[in-house]
């Protein structure tokens, strides 16, 4: 254990408040099936389209979001990411010690995990709300004029900064109503244990819908981790120490890949293993995608459709009696395969809304610019020491 995560839960006992436990690998099992049913919504929403997003990323983002629900916002949240189970303080740990295991996982693979919070001038969070997401998602919070157009600017920057330049947008406007942005950005470049020879890259047939093209395809001999099945075949390519790894399955169809990601939802974590070792030729296309897609459909008919609605609850976020909801959930990712290895980015951006602001006391003038009437007064006994009709206040 880090000794950041270690003084954050000696604090937590010291205050008498109990420390949360420490579940990553809950909560990853949790990222993983809420990610593949977004993947597959996504996927069957875009028929024969490139499809690239980062589970990680989207659940990070939302669960940020999700530390500030409460009741049954907060149960709707967590039953769509899978994460019912866990508390929201085993959450927040969880989320912590992972980034913490993943961003020093390799020394030869660069990963970076950023989150931060963008909030309008004039509002304010509640104080546990922002110091967990410092605490727990390393997340600051930067105070912007909504109403300037450099906040959006602001707000993109630290997305390009934060995603190797490779994502420049997340936000492009924000509304008069919404309050709070909420990002998550990863960015992660490794390059292959055993990297492609480009000498040996070469234009090859590529079977699309509409008929075969030619595309560049590397080329590899070699020893890999290997498996398949009557319905696919797949391989694993490793980065730098070889714990970051690419999976490729590659269905035994031509037209086979949907029927494959409908079989995700049955059973992933079977997905991810029985490989061995064998000897064979990798044959893969380079590619670079470029792919957005916005996640609010996605995440109501997933079963988050409360934190879209008035009648969300983010009262552990905002003071009540304002009340908030998200208003856009926003998903944007990056990536580049060649010979040398991969380079990838996600940005996950969650907008709120204000669905109810205090009303400010109204405000009176009170212009004294012609003769009036003016008492002292014993409020005590209620005696009038002195009273008068003022028609010219001379000096």
């Amino acid at each position: 254990m880090s000794l950041l995560l270690a003084a954050i839960l000696f604090c937590a006992a010291a205050s008498g408040a109990q420390p949360a436990a420490i579940r990553s690998a809950e909560l990853v099992e949790a990222d993983n099936k809420f990610g593949i049913e977004v993947f597959s919504y996504v996927t069957d929403a875009r028929p024969g389209e490139n499809v690239f997003i980062s589970p990680l990323s989207i659940a990070l983002a939302l669960q940020m979001t999700a530390h500030g629900a409460a009741g049954a916002t907060w149960e709707a949240m967590a039953g769509a990411m899978k994460v019912s189970g866990l508390s929201r303080a085993e959450v927040a740990a969880g989320n912590l010690k992972l980034r913490e295991e993943l961003v020093s996982a390799d020394k030869r693979v660069r990963l970076d995990i950023a989150n931060s919070l963008w909030l309008r001038k004039g509002v304010m969070l509640r104080k546990q709300f922002a110091d967990d997401c410092g605490s727990y998602y390393r997340a600051s919070v930067t105070t912007l004029d909504f109403g300037r157009p450099s906040a959006v600017t602001t707000i993109n920057d630290w997305v390009a900064k934060n995603t190797g330049g490779r994502i420049k947008e997340i936000v492009s406007e924000l509304t008069p109503d919404e309050f709070l942005v909420l990002v998550n950005a990863i960015y992660f470049k490794g390059t292959w244990t055993e990297a492609f020879d480009p000498k040996l890259t070469s234009a090859r047939e590529f079977h699309l819908a509409a008929g075969a093209a030619q595309r560049q395809m590397m080329n590899r001999e070699d020893e890999f981790r290997y498996k398949e099945d009557d319905a696919m075949q797949a391989v694993v390519l490793p980065y730098g120490d070889e714990r970051l790894n690419m999976y490729v399955f590659l269905p035994r169809a031509k037209d086979g890949l949907a029927k494959l990601i409908s079989s995700l939802l049955s059973s992933p974590s079977s997905l991810f293993s029985g490989f061995a070792e064998k000897k064979g030729t990798v044959v893969l296309p380079r590619f670079k995608i470029e792919f957005e897609q916005n996640l609010v459909k996605t995440l109501q008919v997933l079963g988050m459709g409360l934190a879209f609605t008035p009648g969300a609850d983010f009262s552990k976020m905002v003071v009540p009696p304002a009340t908030a909801a998200i208003s856009d959930v926003l998903h944007k990712t990056f990536v580049e395969v060649n010979e040398e290895g991969t380079e990838a980015a996600a940005v996950t951006g969650v907008k709120m809304m204000m669905t109810a602001v205090p009303r400010p006391e109204d405000k009176f003038s009170f212009v004294c610019d012609h003769p009036f009437l003016c008492a002292i007064r014993d409020d005590v006994t209620g005696s009038v020491l002195f009273l008068g009709a003022i028609y010219d206040p001379k000096q």
